[in-house]
């Protein structure tokens, strides 16, 4: 069906509005699962960090031994 509205009619104008908004809403969307993600990934660094500051120090702690029982 052929739209014969103008660019200045009001309801044309609501309508292109309106799904503009669904646009954004949709976007938005997408946004916070992308950052509820994002946390995900950074909550998973921050426990690789502590393992990996853990690692190093038993490593430290275990060289440390074995230097003084060398002696």
């Amino acid at each position: 069906m052929k739209d014969d509205r103008g660019p200045l009619d009001l309801t044309r104008r609501i309508e292109e509005l309106e799904e503009a908004i669904d646009g954004y809403v949709q976007l938005v969307r997408m946004q916070k699962n992308e950052i509820w993600g994002l946390k995900q990934i950074s909550s998973e660094n921050e426990i690789n960090k502590n393992l990996l500051q853990g690692y190093q120090n038993v490593i430290n702690d275990l060289s440390s031994q074995l230097r003084k029982a060398g002696k």
